[in-house]
């Protein structure tokens, strides 16, 4: 009795976890942004302290007379915000215990990492952790992003409601396109890190790939799904951003590759915006595919006999 109505608990809608979890994913997205911007302006050293800036923990003489410590500064602070807002969506799911407790642990562990990868690539003044760094701030956006699906009431209701044809092809679809999107950020974080011209070039031609394989991704979403209200969503989001990423990642190309002379407002907020984006795709991606295996199940399976034989035939 006791294991059932801890299941019932654990399964519960909490209005409270799910607004935490928004909060701590919208968070993310100004931190990703803002962190972009320290990359494209070149102000990841710009003080070289750290947790400090310049020997102070938040407000360093005159860091809003430089774009530079405008960014760097910024970026820490908002790092700040969210390691905060972190903390407190591991107390709400710790409460709600089994995969909401795991997920609200891993994102306040993911982001600590970060964090630390952050000071350490300014202490050992580290490309290479720059790098990394930037990489797997995609990581703590996806766990923040999977945060916010688990705990909405559209997630916890809705365990296998939907009959799927080909789930097997649409599932192993994303879990290629999943890939496909990792390889792809990674190439873009070896352009815009080292300068490597071999890494653009991939990082072009991948383009080509993964507009195909993510177009294919959405059309089917929205051919089949488009009436679920979590996966019509990520479908109707994910064609959005696929517009929207073309776009930027050809003002990318003009801005940064050509190397032409554009204001400082453009210099930054088209690549970074560029980098925001992608990362919203992979977390798209990783939502899509988790909601492949919750949301549904394969046409005519155990679950689909069982319903059907407890029906009583119907009489003419």
């Amino acid at each position: 009795m006791k294991n059932i109505s801890r299941a019932k608990r654990v399964a519960r809608y909490d209005r409270m976890t799910f607004a935490v979890a928004v909060m701590t994913a919208c968070a993310l997205v100004a931190l990703i942004l803002v962190g972009a911007g320290v990359t494209t302006t070149g102000a990841g050293m710009v003080f070289p302290d750290w947790p400090t800036s310049n020997g102070h923990l938040l407000d360093p003489p005159g860091w809003t007379k430089s774009s530079s410590t405008l960014f760097e500064h910024g970026h820490r602070l908002i790092g700040w915000a969210v390691g905060m807002l972190a903390i407190l969506l591991a107390m709400r799911c710790w409460k709600l215990g089994g995969r909401y407790r795991a997920i609200g642990i891993a994102t306040l562990l993911a982001i600590a990492i970060q964090g630390a990868l952050g000071g350490l690539r300014v202490i050992k003044i580290s490309t290479s952790l720059a790098m990394v760094h930037g990489l797997w701030g995609q990581l703590c956006f996806c766990l923040a992003w999977i945060a916010v699906l688990l705990t909405s009431r559209s997630w916890i209701e809705g365990a296998g409601r939907i009959r799927a044809r080909s789930l097997r092809f649409f599932r192993r679809g994303c879990v290629v396109a999943l890939v496909s999107v990792v390889i792809q950020l990674v190439l873009g974080a070896s352009y815009r890190h080292f300068d490597s011209r071999y890494a653009l070039v991939a990082h072009v031609l991948w383009a080509v790939w993964l507009l195909m394989l993510l177009g294919w991704m959405s059309f089917w979403i929205l051919g089949e799904y488009s009436q679920d209200p979590i996966l019509g969503m990520l479908g109707r989001v994910l064609a959005g951003l696929l517009v929207a990423q073309l776009f930027l990642g050809g003002g990318a190309f003009v801005v940064v590759a050509m190397g032409a002379k554009w204001s400082p407002f453009v210099m930054w907020a088209v690549p970074s915006a560029h980098v925001l984006v992608g990362a919203a795709i992979l977390a798209c991606i990783v939502m899509t595919t988790l909601c492949s295996y919750h949301l549904l199940r394969p046409v005519g399976d155990a679950k689909e006999h069982e319903m059907t034989a407890s029906c009583p035939p119907r009489t003419a």
